[in-house]
């Protein structure tokens, strides 16, 4: 028995739809829609007998988190949207469509389905390379097929770089795959075994995405997080920008970038905070350590801000509203930022109160489309 877990929605996402001529509501890309497979079982028609058996004979979880372990809010989701028939948030496009894409007239929104990340502690490769071919089927036909403003970010094996390129090769050309989604888990994701799997993301224009999984430090195969198993919500969360700092420092450090120059990553829901000190530090320790065993002629932070991009949500928000400013000043956001809501989740970010009360005049019109027009291009279909 699947149980997922529903809480309320904040009032200030229940507000009236954004008035007409508001330029927001005319130009706008959200880069985090999570869909849902309401039964993952359905997938079974997709598959050959053994793999369905291999990975239905067991009880498959609609998302990557452990229930056993913390009691965590983002396995909550909107109240208000549960579907007309009773679904969970997320499993019906129609009503995604009118809710959300309809609602705030967006333009495209990247869906990231992180159910994907159930793959993660299994053991049987073949079985999840058909589960993931069938699961990016799935979402080309029922949600892109439904409303071409779906984009997918197609969904790759973490451990299994040949079975990734395949799917890669048979699902680049098709229209509505806009990015790669590789789970997290726990994989540096420099190593050159995936040199392979960047070559084919970039000669085809396809960002690579991250998102964090929800297995992060509680889930077999995923990162852990350093201090052991977090025992709550808060502690966990806070943590999450270790497993982001590991993914950017891992991929420049190992001269993806240097590389493959036109390849980009997108780091979704890890926050983005942490960005400039983190870069302050690996341009030191780039200065100050042995450039030539680094192999990097140039430094970390100039990787950085040319190939890697970060979402919005969650987004920080000090007492002061200057002092995030500042940081997105030091990023730069104006060339590193796009704006994601995280639909449907229970802390699903409104544009509005994002874009006109977080974010800096000059910087809204970037994060809410510029940018994301940059990284993906046509693949948006804009």
């Amino acid at each position: 028995m699947v149980i997922i877990r529903i809480v309320s929605f904040p009032a200030a996402l229940t507000e009236p739809a954004p008035a007409p001529g508001d330029p927001l509501a005319t130009a706008l890309v959200d880069c985090d829609v999570h869909p849902l497979i309401r039964d993952v079982s359905a997938l079974r028609s997709r598959m050959s007998r053994r793999a369905a058996r291999r990975v239905f004979g067991e009880q498959v979880q609609t998302s990557a988190r452990d229930p056993n372990r913390i009691p965590h809010p983002t396995s909550g989701l909107r109240l208000d949207a549960v579907t007309p028939a009773g679904g969970p948030p997320g499993s019906d496009p129609q009503f995604a469509r009118e809710q959300w894409m309809d609602r705030y007239d967006v333009s495209a929104a990247l869906l990231i389905p992180i159910q994907s990340g159930a793959v993660i502690p299994w053991g049987d490769e073949p079985a999840a390379e058909e589960f993931l071919r069938a699961f990016n089927d799935h979402f080309l036909e029922e949600w892109h097929g439904l409303d071409s403003r779906y984009r997918l970010a197609i969904s790759i094996s973490p451990y299994d770089p040949a079975a990734a390129l395949r799917e890669i090769e048979r699902l680049a050309s098709v229209d509505g795959v806009a990015g790669i989604f590789i789970p997290d888990a726990g994989v540096a994701m420099g190593r050159r075994q995936w040199f392979d799997v960047y070559d084919a993301a970039r000669s085809h224009g396809l960002p690579i995405v991250h998102h964090v999984s929800g297995g992060e430090g509680n889930m077999y195969n995923s990162p852990t997080l350093a201090g052991g198993l977090p025992s709550t919500y808060p502690e966990r969360h806070s943590l999450l920008a270790q497993p982001g700092v590991a993914i950017v420092a891992s991929m420049v450090f190992a001269g993806v970038f240097e590389t493959f120059p036109d390849l980009k990553l997108v780091m979704v829901e890890y926050g983005f905070s942490w960005v400039p000190p983190a870069m302050w530090r690996m341009d030191r320790a780039w200065e100050r350590g042995d450039r030539t065993l680094a192999d990097l002629p140039r430094a970390p932070s100039s990787y950085i801000t040319e190939n890697v991009l970060f979402t919005t949500q969650p987004i920080d928000e000090p007492s002061d509203p200057r002092m995030l400013w500042d940081v997105l000043e030091m990023m730069p956001a104006e060339k590193m930022l796009m704006f994601s809501s995280d639909y449907p989740h229970w802390d699903t970010d409104d544009p509005r109160v994002t874009l006109n009360s977080r974010i800096p005049p000059k910087l809204r019109r970037r994060v809410a489309v510029d940018t994301a027009l940059e990284c993906f291009g046509d693949r948006l279909g804009l």
